[in-house]
């Protein structure tokens, strides 16, 4: 995972089950963050909600949410979504109490589901669009919150720079 500082995960990593998803993060050690799938009989996250990052003297703060439409597969027994914005709003309360100056979400909620988030959800800085997202050039701002749309499968890589006020915001 050579300069990967965090990743998300849809339901689409769970098309083998739990344990594989989770021996296969393992293995790979990479940075892996989703705020809204739980386990059932703990309600904690599968994965980190959230991470903060230093980046020179800003603190980024980067979660993940992933859609429910494709399902949980066989993990769905164990497992249970919970509302994107429900798990947004929290997340995104947490991060600031710990001090991140910005907040990234890597978003698997596709076109509709992120931009009504970013509508509804303030204090996201920047949003990662995936899961059925077309390559748009240049992103869009909804909500005091840019959105940028990097295509779908891997097939771009994308990059956005967000300038910063001398107070680091």
């Amino acid at each position: 995972h050579v300069g990967v500082d965090a990743a998300g995960i849809s339901e689409r990593e769970l098309q083998y089950g739990r344990g594989w998803l989770l021996t296969t993060l393992a293995n790979s050690q990479l940075p892996v963050v989703c705020a809204n799938i739980h386990d059932r009989v703990t309600a904690r996250t599968l994965v980190p909600a959230s991470r903060l990052i230093r980046k020179g003297r800003v603190q980024v703060g980067v979660f993940g949410l992933a859609s429910d439409e494709g399902g949980l597969g066989p993990a769905r027994d164990s497992l249970r979504f919970e509302d994107p914005r429900a798990a947004a709003e929290r997340t995104v309360a947490a991060l600031r109490k710990q001090g991140a100056t910005v907040i990234v979400l890597l978003s698997h909620l596709g076109v509709q589901g992120s931009e009504d988030l970013a509508a509804a959800v303030p204090g996201i800085d920047l949003m990662v669009v995936g899961r059925h997202a077309p390559m748009l050039q240049p992103g869009r701002t909804i909500g005091g919150t840019l959105l940028c749309y990097g295509g779908q499968f891997g097939r771009f890589a994308g990059h956005s720079v967000l300038t910063l006020g001398r107070d680091g915001h």
